[in-house]
Formats: C-alpha cells, structure tokens, sequence
C-alpha cells in the first residue's frame, strides 16, 4: 500500500505551525506512511547540549538560572526567561536559530530520495516554505491549542504568554500550500493526512506542481 513511487526523485515537504497545532502529529502520520522525519525542534535542543557554544552564549546571556544541578540547560527554566518579552525572545532566536538553519539544511541536502518532511514551527519565519515543494501550515484555535498543551504538562498562564509572541496564522496563511484546520477529532486529523499522502502521489499533484512554479 506504501510502496507507490513520486513523480520525482525527493518531494521535500515543509511543515509549521504554532504550538498545540498538530504540526508534529501530522509529520508522524506521514512517517507512519514511509516519510523521512527531519525534526527541527529535536535539532534545536541538540544544539543546546554542554559545552556547545550556543550553551555558553544562552547561559552568559540568560544566567545560571537556567541551568539544572547537573549543569544541562533546563528547558523550563530557559523558557520560561525567553518568552518573557519579544525582546528576550530575539536574544534566544539570535543564538539557536543560525546554527539550528545551517543543520536543517545540512540534513535535507543530506536527504535526496523519497517524501522528505521538514517538521519545523518557524518553517516560515526562517523562510524556508520557498525551499521546499509543498508548505503545509497546520493551524487551530488557541483555545484548542491552550488545551492540548494543558494537557501535555504546561501550566496555562505560560502557554498564553508564548502564544502571543508567535506569529498568528492568519499572517502566515496566504504563504502555504496548504492549510490543515485541526480543530477535530485524532481520527479526522488522520483522515486529512491520508488524504495528503494519496495527493502526493497522485497525478493531481503534477498539475499543483506546474502551477507552484509559475
């Protein structure tokens, strides 16, 4: 069921969206169809491991606060400082984003066959749904998005300071391809990106391609 082939040696697929949208779920059901995952949030706390020097630049910049007994960055607590004004923020994005771009690119250009997903939150921030074939912003309400975050663990007055320091959908849509509205159930969610994956590798999606690059 899995094994049809692309009209094209790599289709390099860009997913973003803002936190508690759904984004990393529709990449794992695209990897559950045979996609190469190219996780951008994974890289990015690589980035931040002992002794790299993004880890020097945030602890210099942010304090020691932000580190745990062992001297690892705590998540939370670099979160917590980072998110607390757009200003804090650009301190953190002038650090990790330069490096955490460079590895992204590095693993697509490293990545030459095969549907090939970039699963990134600022997939448009950095500007790379013009690097990719097909840009998929997933999207919900913050209200959902608020939610599904609650229940991953975070504590809600957190979560409606971050939201507001993202860039809200509505300014990003007319930049994808497509839009995923994940304001349903797992299932339906699932259904959509079936329906995505048929669309692949489909004959429609010589028609999409042509018009893309017009």
């Amino acid at each position: 069921m899995f094994d049809r082939k692309l009209s094209q040696d790599r289709l390099l697929v860009g997913i973003g969206g803002n936190m508690g949208s759904g984004k990393s779920t529709v990449a794992s059901e695209l990897k559950r169809y045979g996609a190469k995952i190219i996780d951008a949030d994974e890289m990015g706390w690589s980035i931040l491991a002992k002794g790299t020097p993004e880890y020097h630049r945030l602890v210099k910049t942010f304090g020691h606060g932000i580190l745990t007994k062992t001297d690892n960055i705590d998540r939370r607590a670099l979160g917590k400082l980072a998110f607390a004004s757009k200003a804090s923020l650009a301190k953190l994005n002038a650090i990790v984003h330069p490096a955490l771009l460079d590895r992204v690119r590095k693993e697509i250009d490293r990545n030459r066959k095969g549907l090939v997903v970039v699963d990134a939150a600022l997939l448009f921030d950095w500007k790379l749904d013009k690097e990719v074939d097909v840009a998929i912003l997933v999207t919900a309400a913050d209200r959902l998005k608020t939610e599904r975050l609650v229940d991953a663990g975070m504590k809600e007055e957190d979560i409606v300071a971050r939201l507001k320091l993202q860039v809200p959908d509505a300014k990003i849509w007319s930049r994808a391809d497509f839009v995923i509205d994940n304001k349903g159930s797992f299932a339906e969610l699932r259904r959509k990106c079936r329906a995505l994956w048929n669309f692949f590798y489909s004959a429609k999606f010589q028609a999409f391609k042509v018009a893309r690059e017009r």
